[in-house]
């Protein structure tokens, strides 16, 4: 692996390791190891993944690499920093696309869904628990507010601030990054969280947050996933929220990522994906998508195939336990 092009230091021998070919196993590895997604690889031949963790009290590192060309859709809970190696990517936030090229890298937020079109190559993630991140943060940049976040955005990596990544990374690798109390990789980690954070307030994107509790905004998004068959407006969510529509358009901005109606076509894109799946090849294309409240099917079946990477009746045809 070309991590001596970034001056990365590579996964070492204690880290957690898994390799295979099998796309099925893929996805149920990375479901148990980083959270639930969905995988569609592009391309024949072996899958060539490898995959290796190390995990640290409040810092994780993942070094990956694939031999076909993947589109992957999900969320992280972590606060995570995608470095490419070698082979582009390119990542959609509801409207928003962020290109990545090698040397470069991308901030991605705790709980945001985005869709990754990654080219074969290498990749190093490095991840940081919400909570610390966030003190971190609002510490740095009172003026924002402890409830300001910030975007999903591309990060510009100068020479020192890649040699500052690996050299933080590099103290993970030297101690095991076994969540033992050797100052070392504590030093290591806290160096890796005040790294990223002054990454991204570098004239960064930090979004004030609406006044609107987060755990208000949850139940708004259990509304819509509980009447997606319904026609939904933003002023129906507006009464549902208790707020008006502009502090409903910066709450989702700051916390989802993209606006409160997009983010309603989204949930309706994973609902019909989910009963796709669990239809069989004998299933309906357009009668799953009118019962989650999809009625442009064209316009469905554009963003099906950019967040999944396969088209709606691709995915019904797939069967259970069948690799792409």
């Amino acid at each position: 692996m070309p991590y001596a092009d970034l001056h990365l230091p590579p996964p070492p021998p204690q880290a957690a390791s898994f390799f295979s070919d099998a796309l099925d196993e893929v996805r149920a590895f990375v479901a148990r190891a980083d959270g639930e997604h969905s995988r569609v690889v592009h391309g024949s031949g072996p899958l060539g993944y490898e995959w290796h963790g190390l995990d640290g009290r409040t810092v994780a590192v993942r070094w990956g690499r694939t031999a076909l060309a993947q589109t992957i859709r999900g969320a992280v809970g972590a606060a995570v920093l995608h470095l490419t190696v070698d082979g582009a990517s390119t990542y959609v936030f509801g409207r928003r696309r962020v290109r990545a090229v090698p040397g470069e890298a991308v901030f991605v937020p705790p709980g945001w869904e985005f869709t990754r079109h990654g080219e074969p190559g290498t990749m190093v993630a490095v991840g940081i628990d919400p909570a610390p991140f966030a003190a971190e943060v609002a510490a740095r940049a009172p003026a924002a507010g402890c409830d300001r976040v910030p975007g999903a955005q591309a990060v510009a990596l100068s020479r020192v601030a890649t040699t500052a990544v690996a050299a933080a990374i590099g103290d993970m690798v030297a101690t095991g990054g076994t969540g033992s109390a050797l100052p070392r990789r504590r030093h290591g980690e806290a160096r890796t969280l005040s790294l990223m954070a002054g990454l991204l307030l570098d004239g960064t994107d930090i979004r004030g947050a609406a006044p609107i509790a987060a755990k208000r905004l949850a139940a708004v998004e259990s509304w819509i996933d509980a009447h997606l068959g319904e026609p939904i407006t933003v002023g129906r969510l507006c009464e549902i929220a208790g707020v008006g529509a502009r502090s409903l358009q910066l709450a989702f901005g700051a916390q989802r990522g993209m606006s409160p109606l997009r983010f309603v076509a989204e949930r309706r894109l994973a609902a019909a994906r989910g009963r796709l799946l669990r239809a069989g090849p004998e299933g309906d294309v357009t009668g799953i998508a009118v019962d989650v409240g999809i009625s442009h099917l064209g316009r469905f079946a554009t963003l099906y195939r950019e967040a999944y990477g396969e088209s709606p009746s691709q995915t019904l045809r797939r069967r259970p336990g069948r690799s792409t």
